[in-house]
């Protein structure tokens, strides 16, 4: 299937109703981009968000897990935390 659409001022392109219909995508759905041969792919994604561990989340880990302190500890270190 081929469609036609054009880049906006802002670099915004429209995606044509019908491709957007038979991909189920909708308003706010993210898409990653990248360049294959010469060519724009554009392929649907999920994104998650991600927690920053404080250290008070990381003692509410520690207490769920039962770890010892030595393994906490060791764990922080491999992590980099």
């Amino acid at each position: 299937m081929k469609m036609v659409t054009q880049i906006g001022s802002r670099g915004q392109l429209t995606l044509p109703a019908d491709i957007r219909k038979r991909l189920g995508l909708r308003p706010g759905d993210t898409l990653l981009v990248r360049l294959e041969d010469g060519h724009i792919v554009l392929d649907p994604a999920i994104v998650l968000p991600i927690e920053q561990y404080t250290a008070e989340r990381m003692a509410e880990f520690a207490t769920a897990a039962k770890m010892e302190p030595e393994d906490l500890e060791q764990a922080r270190l491999r992590w980099n935390l």
